[in-house]
């Protein structure tokens, strides 16, 4: 009976000693782990970026990045520049040296991926010569170029041909050089070639053509102080030779003061000197700006073809002053060929630019 007891009385006290000891050697739960350090947020702090780091959206896959090379904080901005990537994939050289600064909070929002960084200073500035390789023409064989360039051979594939879906902005006055904030489209390749063609007219090449995007090209369009006023056709030029043409897209405006010389005559008691521009085509709804004298608020244009069955009316006419209107004329189809442009002043006074306005396909 006593041995009994002993054992229990031992049983108890082993037991109590081991629930002691567990108590005091306890795991923390498996899910508190270390919690990785937040970088701060754009905006807050010292700026995220320093010269010579590249960047780029980590949502888009291409072949170019921004090239940090400088920050100023004064207008917490970024000077950045664009830079592509060599044939081997490195980083990279730089297609011209125009550099532009960005805000600090789009450059720490959007382009979040530093690639790497390097020596700002040791970026190549080079433009690539493009040149023709001969290809036996085969039905499956995709035309091949090849851009030449110091150290490194940079092979371009033709991709798909490029379209054209505007361009901001749409018009310019001739003699000044218009600056193009967007031609955009699809399938736009480096070193694209963009004019703007007129028959009878000298083209009219663009300078500083910068495409930042297959979609999209920033350039300059110089327009001669003698170019023809009216529409002109847009052409992208791909280095491929694949090429796409937008008709009637642009428009090239004289001077509020320029005069016209014209072989029509003006006829009546109020002179009209020009129309600018001197043609149209049907269904190109856009301003027309006619020059003259005597003009008084409250008239009337229109265009008048005997050898056709209506006039065409002038709408939204506008005096803007007493020597410029502008108008919009709804042409219709089949109206081909020259028509007398007629202003009626609410005095009942008149005037006739004799064949001053064509109507073109």
């Amino acid at each position: 009976m006593y041995a009994t007891r002993f054992i229990f009385s031992v049983l108890c006290i082993l037991l109590l000693t081991c629930s002691l000891l567990a108590g005091c050697t306890t795991s923390p739960p498996a899910n508190e782990t270390a919690q990785p350090a937040v970088s701060s947020s754009p905006g807050s702090g010292g700026p995220l970026f320093a010269a010579g780091d590249i960047v780029k959206n980590p949502k888009v896959t291409s072949s170019t990045a921004w090239l940090i090379l400088g920050y100023d904080p004064a207008s917490d901005t970024y000077e950045r520049a664009l830079i592509y990537q060599n044939t081997g994939g490195t980083w990279g050289y730089r297609a011209d040296s125009r550099t532009e600064n960005a805000s600090r909070s789009i450059m720490e929002t959007v382009y979040t991926l530093k690639v790497t960084t390097v020596t700002p200073d040791a970026v190549p500035v080079r433009t690539p010569a493009v040149t023709t390789v001969s290809v036996m023409p085969t039905s499956t064989t995709v035309p091949v170029t090849t851009a030449s360039v110091t150290g490194t051979t940079t092979t371009v594939q033709s991709g798909g041909k490029p379209s054209i879906k505007g361009i901001i902005p749409d018009k310019g006055d001739a003699g000044t050089s218009v600056s193009v904030t967007d031609l955009h489209g699809n399938n736009f390749l480096a070193n694209a070639v963009v004019k703007l063609v007129r028959s009878g007219s000298t083209d009219i090449i663009a300078t500083n053509v910068r495409v930042v995007a297959p979609t999209s090209i920033l350039c300059t369009l110089p327009i001669p102080a003698d170019a023809v006023a009216g529409t002109w056709d847009l052409v992208v030029t791909n280095p491929d030779g694949q090429s796409a043409t937008f008709t009637n897209l642009f428009s090239v405006h004289t001077s509020g003061n320029a005069v016209v010389t014209t072989t029509t005559g003006s006829t009546g008691t109020v002179p009209i000197t020009s129309v600018d521009p001197p043609f149209g085509i049907a269904h190109n709804n856009i301003p027309y700006i006619i020059l003259g004298s005597k003009f008084q608020s409250g008239a009337k244009v229109k265009l008048h073809n005997s050898n056709k069955p209506a006039d065409i009316t002038g709408t939204n006419v506008v005096v803007q002053s007493a020597t410029r209107i502008q108008c919009f004329f709804d042409i219709p189809a089949n109206s081909l060929g020259n028509w007398d442009v007629i202003v009626t002043n609410p005095d009942g006074t008149t005037g006739t630019l004799v064949g001053g306005f064509e109507i073109r396909n």
